[in-house]
């Protein structure tokens, strides 16, 4: 039985004039739950999370909390805590006072606040920076000090637009561990935006992919990673290869290459529009009379990531994009002939985009 939801969007939709920014998203986000807005610029995904908020009033369709419509209810009433990519700081501030402003803004008593303030600095790790001022600070204390100031309202719900999209690569991925390891530990149910497919398959326990202004795709990271409902996820969720066929009797047929359907394809008759990821294929440059057969080409352009190699590979079906991990061994030469293979299992149908 699933868990009741904690927030929900029912048919929710916004336009400005004649511009349609987003068409009728339907979700729900149980408690405690991460999920992920995730999406190009100019998708719908902010102007959803202002929606959420109370920033932005919907066209049409309703945000629930609980069962509640929140319409009328302005921000400051709804229970949410927000952090945004400019951290917004005061300068003058210590992180402490940074903190307590809102607090302070809204009449809490001096020690009320002080013990409240201390508790939110600790969540996020820095009490011992407290009286540092932000000019002081890296950008990712100051991330946590803009996380502390939302937690100090003990919030039902925590908003997070591009949080970490102001930090270099290594900074962010330490953030992502620590913003991760700070929900679990809270347990406050959470919306992050984000056109980061890294950042959100890291941190979410869903994501919801926006196209257009409409969610296209609502899964578990991996299922969406892994299972693409089309064309559009598997390109924006990472590199994926396109491989049009045309299926009979279990098996595939492109550019006179045949090859073998997983079962769950094996009653496709006809055109099949098929994909399989770069790191799901394999990559040799020496046949034996015990090698299966395979797709034969030449290696076009090769890129180096460190734990792993890129390859381009030209054959008769057009470019394949080739992840093999870097073992050590030397990487092969751009214009040597390999032979691609794959498992069967690794092949997923799409839907065009």
């Amino acid at each position: 039985m699933s868990a009741p939801a904690f927030l929900t969007l029912d048919g929710v939709g916004k336009d400005y004039g004649t511009v349609t920014a987003v068409r009728a998203v339907s979700l729900t986000v149980a408690p405690g739950e991460f999920l992920g807005l995730l999406g190009p610029s100019g998708c719908g995904k902010t102007t959803t999370l202002q929606m959420i908020a109370g920033f932005e009033t919907p066209s049409r369709g309703h945000v629930l909390m609980e069962g509640r419509d929140l319409a009328g209810i302005p921000p400051a009433k709804r229970g949410i805590g927000l952090v945004f990519q400019s951290y917004a700081l005061f300068p003058h501030m210590t992180a402490a006072e940074n903190v307590a402003f809102g607090l302070e803004m809204r009449g809490v008593p001096k020690a009320e606040r002080a013990k409240r303030v201390a508790e939110a600095l600790a969540q996020v790790r820095l009490g011992h920076l407290a009286d540092r001022f932000p000019r002081n600070m890296s950008g990712g204390q100051q991330q946590r000090v803009a996380l502390a100031r939302a937690l100090v309202f003990e919030p039902r719900l925590l908003l997070l637009d591009e949080p970490l999209s102001n930090l270099d690569a290594k900074l962010r991925e330490e953030m992502q561990v620590e913003l991760r390891a700070l929900q679990r530990r809270i347990g406050v149910t959470t919306v992050l935006v984000t056109h980061d497919q890294a950042e959100a398959m890291a941190l979410c326990d869903r994501v919801a992919i926006m196209q257009g202004g409409r969610v296209v795709q609502i899964d578990a990271p991996w299922q969406a990673y892994d299972i693409p409902a089309d064309a559009f996820v598997a390109d924006f969720l990472g590199r994926s290869n396109r491989l049009p066929a045309r299926a009979a009797s279990g098996e595939a047929e492109a550019a006179g290459h045949r090859f073998s359907l997983p079962p769950e394809l094996a009653d496709r008759h006809g055109e099949i529009l098929l994909t399989i990821r770069p790191e799901r294929l394999r990559i040799r440059c020496e046949r034996t009379a015990e090698s299966a057969p395979g797709l034969d080409g030449r290696v076009q352009a090769r890129l180096f990531l460190g734990g792993f190699w890129l390859y381009t590979v030209e054959t008769a079906l057009g470019a394949f994009a080739v992840m093999a991990q870097n073992t050590g061994a030397t990487p092969l030469d751009e214009g040597a002939a390999v032979t691609l293979d794959w498992d069967a299992h690794s092949l997923r149908r799409l839907e065009p985009a």
